[in-house]
């Protein structure tokens, strides 16, 4: 643990809330942070799931097309045609590790997905005001989403998913339920596509004592992929805004090279971050296994982070 997190550390379970909170949030945005500390919670909200769309900035509402539409955009899921599973695992800064697991199938006239996440670290030290351990203590935020995604008219997809927040730190923990809504629209035979979707809205958990937002996020992007016979592969670029509570908007961009559809190669940008500007991702498909990998570096001394994840079609 770093001495500042240390030095904030207090014996009550309201301070380590409080500390612990602010440094994780810090960590993932400072400037927000520091303008609107306190307002919102389960920062662990913000990561984003999957290797493919880490690796191209995470640029993925109007994409999307697996089991982690879920997270990205519910309406993602009209696209999925058959069974699909996917699973991921990200080594985070320091001690914090992040697991998903998605699944997503065909039901009725749409496509119906469940997905749990779980982010977490390593024991932590309790520590008082003028330093000394007074205990140990662990925290974890868990997610269990459902949703379902369906074909309105051609080429337009509308979802909805409902998820089950809790985040647990020490021996308080706190809960609520929260929902997503978005629609995707494809142009046909033009490759083009637009994405949108409002996330995270719902109720106000309450840890210890006090009450706290959720990050609710408006997402708003497109995407258009193009045959390059020459090169026997598939170029995608796609663009997106992001407007989460308590921050100022931001811009992703991606770019995915894929030949064959068996290698792909990914990029990445997001403008407007503290900790975070590019990143870079690769893909291999045999038959019906995807395995993908996206490496993103952190400024300010924190790292890097790595996306593990495979999708199994069934």
């Amino acid at each position: 643990m770093s001495r500042p997190l240390e030095n904030r550390m207090r014996p009550t379970c309201r301070g380590i809330a409080a500390a612990f909170a602010s440094w994780i949030v810090l960590a993932l945005a400072p400037h927000a942070a520091l303008a609107a500390a306190g307002e919102t919670g389960f920062a662990s909200l913000k990561l984003g799931v999957g290797a493919r769309p880490m690796g191209m900035g995470s640029a993925y509402v109007a994409l999307v097309d697996d089991p982690t539409a879920t997270y990205w955009n519910p309406a993602g899921l009209a696209a999925v045609r058959s069974t699909q599973i996917t699973a991921m695992h990200n080594e985070w800064i320091q001690d914090f590790r992040q697991e998903y697991a998605a699944v997503a199938a065909p039901l009725g006239k749409g496509t119906l997905g469940f997905a749990f996440s779980g982010f977490y670290t390593s024991e932590l030290e309790g520590r008082d005001e003028v330093g000394n351990v007074t205990h140990n203590f662990g925290f974890n935020d868990i997610t269990m989403t459902a949703g379902y995604g369906r074909s309105l008219a051609p080429g337009l997809d509308a979802g909805l998913a409902v998820r089950y927040l809790r985040e647990m730190i020490d021996d308080q923990d706190g809960a609520t339920f929260a929902a997503d809504l978005g629609a995707r629209y494809r142009v046909k035979e033009t490759g083009l596509s637009f994405g949108a979707a409002a996330q995270n809205f719902g109720g106000k958990p309450k840890l210890v004592d006090q009450s706290f937002k959720l990050p609710a996020t408006l997402r708003l992007g497109a995407a258009w992929s193009k045959p390059i016979a020459a090169l026997h592969s598939t170029g995608t670029l796609t663009t997106e805004i992001r407007k989460a509570r308590a921050e100022d908007a931001r811009f992703h961009v991606g770019g995915e090279l894929s030949y064959k559809d068996r290698l792909a190669l990914r990029v990445g940008g997001k403008f407007g971050y503290d900790a975070e500007d590019v990143s870079f991702g690769i893909g291999l498909t045999q038959s019906k296994l995807r395995f993908d990998y996206a490496l993103v570096p952190l400024s300010s001394d924190l790292g890097t982070a790595h996306f593990f994840s495979l999708t199994a079609r069934l």
